[in-house]
C-alpha cells in the first residue's frame, strides 16, 4: 500500500470537510442534519467500498451533559438547605439526596460514559455509517478506522477565554459539588444523631455555611457551560478523521489495491458528542462478529495538532484502558511515518474507541489535540478553514501503515508477545 499521500487525496479531504461544513450545519447528536451528513457520506463511500450499511439507533442525546445544569441547581438547593435546616430539619436529608444524585450523575454519565438519567430527556435517532473493502481470499481479520460525524454544542467558556476560563469553572464546579455532597451528609448525620433536630448555624457549622456560600458561583457559572443553541461545524472534531478514515478505502479503490486475507472498513460513528452512544451502539450490535473474526478498531479525533499526536490507551476520564496491543500498531506506524507518539496522559473525556474497549474489544486510538483546549475546541471557531492539512495527511499516512502492519504480521497477537 503507497504511504505517500497524492495531491488529489488531500484535495479530496480539504475539499469534503469544507463540503460537509457548509452542506450540513449544526449536526448535533440526534438532528436530522446529522442524519443528512451520514447519507451524504454512505454515498460517498459507495463509490469505493464493496459493501456500505447505514444503521439508526436511539438515544436521548442531551442527557450526557443536560445532568450538568441539574447537578448544579441541586449544588444551590443543598447551600439553601444547609440554612433552612435548622426551621426544618428534613431539608438536611433531602439535601443530600439530591448530591448523591448530582454525584451519581457526574460518575456515570461523565466519568463511565453509561446511561443514568438518559430517560428523563427526549429521545431522537442517531445514524452510524460503515463500510468494508473485502480482501481477495478468505476474510482472517478485519482493521477499522473510524471517526464520528456528529458536531458538538459550543463550550462558552472555552470560546470566551480558553483554558484560563475553562479550568476554574470546571475545577470550581466539581470540587464544589463534592463539597456540597459531604457537607450535606455531614449535616443529615449531625441531624439524625441529634434525634431529627439540626444544628445551629454556629462555629464550625458557621464555617461550613460560609464555604457553601462561596460554592454557589461555580454552580451558577457552570449552568451556562453549554451553549445549547450554538452547535459547531466540527470541521477538526470530527470530519477530520472522518475524512482520513475514507481516504483509506478511496486510496485502496483508486491503487486498486487489496489485502488476501485482511478486510480494511471505515466506522463513521453518530453521537458521539452524546457520550460515545453510536460507536456502541454499533459494537453492541456487532460484537460476535468482531469477536468471530479477529477485529481491531482505531478511532481518529480531532487531528488538528502534529506536536500534539498521541496514542490513546486511557479513556473515559481514566476509568477505561484500551488494547496496549493496539496502541502498540498504532505506535510502529508512526515511527514508520516519522513521528515518535507517545501515550496520552489522563484527560478528561473519551474517544470511540473507548466504547469498543467497554465492550470486551480490541481497540485504541490516536489524536491531534491539545488537552488544555485551544480556544477552536469546540467552539464556533471548529472551521473548515481552520484545519491542518499537514497533521490530516500524517494521519493518513498513519492509518495505511497501520493496515499494512496489521496484514503482513498476521494480526494483533504478533503485538502481544
Amino acid at each position: 500500500m503507497a504511504k505517500t499521500v497524492s495531491k488529489e487525496t488531500m484535495k479530496y479531504m480539504i475539499d469534503g470537510i469544507k463540503e460537509v461544513c457548509e452542506k450540513f450545519k449544526n449536526r448535533a447528536p440526534g438532528t436530522q442534519s446529522e442524519r443528512d451528513a451520514q447519507v451524504f457520506f454512505k454515498k460517498e463511500l459507495e463509490k469505493y467500498s464493496d459493501e456500505v450499511i447505514m444503521e439508526d439507533f436511539e438515544i436521548h442525546p442531551k442527557a450526557f451533559m443536560g445532568f450538568i445544569p441539574i447537578a448544579a441547581i441541586f449544588g444551590i438547593l443543598s447551600v439553601a438547605f444547609f440554612w433552612l435546616a435548622k426551621y426544618a430539619a428534613w431539608l438536611s436529608i433531602v439535601s443530600t439526596v439530591i448530591m448523591i444524585l448530582a454525584v451519581l450523575m457526574f460518575i456515570i454519565e461523565f466519568l463511565f460514559y453509561r446511561e443514568f438519567v438518559d430517560i428523563f430527556f427526549p429521545k431522537k435517532v442517531s445514524r452510524n455509517v460503515y463500510a468494508v473493502r473485502k480482501p481477495t481470499g478468505e476474510v482472517k481479520r478485519r482493521i477499522i478506522f473510524g471517526g464520528h460525524t456528529d458536531a458538538s454544542p459550543e463550550w462558552t467558556y472555552t470560546y470566551l477565554g480558553g483554558i484560563k476560563f475553562l479550568a476554574p469553572v470546571m475545577a470550581g464546579a466539581i470540587i464544589g459539588m463534592f463539597a456540597a455532597f459531604g457537607i450535606s451528609v455531614a449535616m443529615m448525620v449531625k441531624t439524625i444523631m441529634n434525634g431529627f433536630v439540626a444544628p445551629e448555624i454556629g462555629g464550625v457549622w458557621k464555617v461550613l455555611g460560609i464555604v457553601m456560600l462561596c460554592l454557589i458561583p461555580f454552580f451558577i457559572a457552570i449552568i451556562f457551560f453549554i451553549n445549547w443553541k450554538g452547535i459547531v461545524d466540527g470541521a477538526n472534531d470530527n470530519l477530520s478523521a472522518n475524512y482520513i478514515a475514507m481516504a483509506v478505502l478511496k486510496d485502496m479503490h483508486d491503487n486498486d489495491e487489496r489485502f488476501e486475507n485482511t478486510e480494511v472498513c471505515c466506522l463513521l460513528a453518530g453521537a458521539e458528542e452524546a457520550g460515545i452512544r453510536g460507536s456502541r451502539a454499533f459494537a453492541r450490535k456487532h460484537k460476535q462478529e468482531m469477536l468471530d473474526t479477529e477485529t481491531v478498531f482505531i478511532a481518529m479525533d480531532t487531528m488538528r495538532e502534529i506536536d500534539q499526536l498521541q496514542i490513546y490507551n486511557i479513556g473515559c476520564t481514566g476509568t477505561v484502558y484500551s488494547s496496549k496491543a493496539v496502541g502498540d500498531l498504532i505506535r510502529e506506524a508512526g515511527l514508520k511515518c516519522g513521528i515518535d507518539m507517545p501515550r496520552a496522559q489522563l484527560y478528561p473525556g473519551a474517544i470511540d474507541s473507548d466504547a469498543f474497549t467497554q465492550e470486551g474489544l480490541e481497540a485504541a486510538g490516536f489524536c491531534g489535540v491539545n488537552h488544555d483546549p485551544q480556544k477552536y475546541y469546540h467552539t464556533r471557531l471548529d472551521t473548515w478553514d481552520n484545519i491542518s492539512p499537514e497533521c490530516i495527511e500524517l494521519s493518513l499516512k498513519i492509518c495505511k501503515e497501520c493496515a499494512e502492519l496489521y496484514d503482513k504480521k498476521g494480526g494483533i497477537q504478533a503485538y502481544k508477545k
